[in-house]
């Protein structure tokens, strides 16, 4: 907990907002309810605004409490992050970093960048494990990992993220498909071919049918599968197309075996890294781990998953690369985890 009188109080109110009580935020800060009270009534007298309404149980907020409590969330996560890179300004990155990843987050690009991270910084590790969704976001809520990397990442009371990359969905079909000699798709012409999909109730399945009725598209989706590896093995030997993230075929691609297309309207599937918020419970990036995140969005900006996986073809595939499809859906900003 840091000193400052002024950051104490921010951090009591945010408490305040995600307890709703007085008493369950004084008792984590250990002081008084009154006390707790008493800081929080300062803190509104001196903005001149009223910022909790007390007259409804559970404590409530009024719209100046609510767009404080938004900015104050953000404001502390920065100081942080901050706090955290000056402290370690110095240092050379060591230690041992613990990644979760989902299954199609890109094992290419992991992988480059754990050996060269690990090349140029020799007292770090860099441990990668590949997870359903559901079980990196309570590795990292649960201190069992220093980072999860996730799509379609949300804004979590504990759990901070920092965006990775937007990667460019497309549509993928066997290498003698017919519509693998086309440069690009619209999307209402996938009402003419049967498509291979995600489950439902996995995020990205109902990012692109949400995609597809926007665009008018009656689209004949038959099988359904929970991993992106078995969609591709099945578009692979039959007449049935996908809509995938790009990156995930470049082996297949730089392989021969499948064939990828753009599709417009552009459709996106967002990246994120997410780490633990700080508390009395520890959190917060380590040095190390401030370093592989910026090393990793550097190198995500850069990768060309396809030029990547044809330099690395002559390598064995990662034992890791099957199973589940891993996405956590919500936005960016805003929305809670569902």
């Amino acid at each position: 907990m840091l000193p400052c009188p002024a950051m104490f109080t921010l951090r009591l109110f945010c408490d305040v907002v995600q307890h709703r009580s007085f008493s369950q935020a004084a008792a984590e800060h250990g002081i008084t309810q009154s006390a707790a009270s008493q800081r929080i009534s300062g803190l509104e007298k001196r903005l001149g605004v009223t910022l909790i309404d007390r007259s409804v149980r559970p404590l409530g907020l009024t719209p100046a409490g609510e767009l404080f409590a938004r900015e104050c969330l953000e404001l502390l996560e920065r100081y942080d992050d901050l706090e955290q890179r000056v402290r370690s300004f110095d240092p050379e990155p060591a230690g041992t970093i613990r990644v979760d990843a989902i299954y199609s987050a890109g094992i290419v690009l992991l992988k480059q960048v754990k050996e060269q991270f690990e090349q140029r910084y020799r007292r770090a590790n860099v441990v990668i494990a590949y997870k359903h969704p559901d079980a990196v976001y309570n590795s990292v809520h649960g201190f069992e990992c220093d980072l999860g990397v996730v799509s379609y990442p949300q804004r979590w009371r504990d759990v901070a993220c920092i965006p990775l990359r937007e990667e460019v969905m497309a549509v993928v079909c066997a290498a003698g498909h017919p519509l693998a000699q086309r440069q690009r798709i619209d999307a209402a012409e996938l009402a003419d071919w049967p498509l291979v999909g995600f489950d439902q109730d996995l995020p990205v399945g109902r990012h692109v049918r949400r995609y597809l009725r926007e665009h008018q598209v009656n689209a004949n989706i038959g099988l359904q599968f929970d991993n992106v590896d078995t969609i591709k093995g099945v578009v692979a030997v039959t007449d049935q197309v996908a809509i995938l993230p790009r990156c995930t075929v470049g082996r297949e691609v730089a392989a021969g075996t499948l064939a990828v297309v753009d599709l417009e309207p552009r459709l996106v599937r967002p990246m994120g890294i997410i780490h633990r918020r700080r508390n009395r419970q520890g959190g917060g990036l380590t040095p190390a781990a401030q370093a592989l995140v910026d090393f990793l969005v550097e190198k995500a900006a850069t990768f060309d998953s396809e030029a990547d996986a044809a330099a690395t073809m002559s390598q064995p595939a990662s034992g890791t690369e099957a199973g589940p499809e891993a996405d956590t859906g919500g936005q960016l900003i805003g929305g809670s985890r569902r």
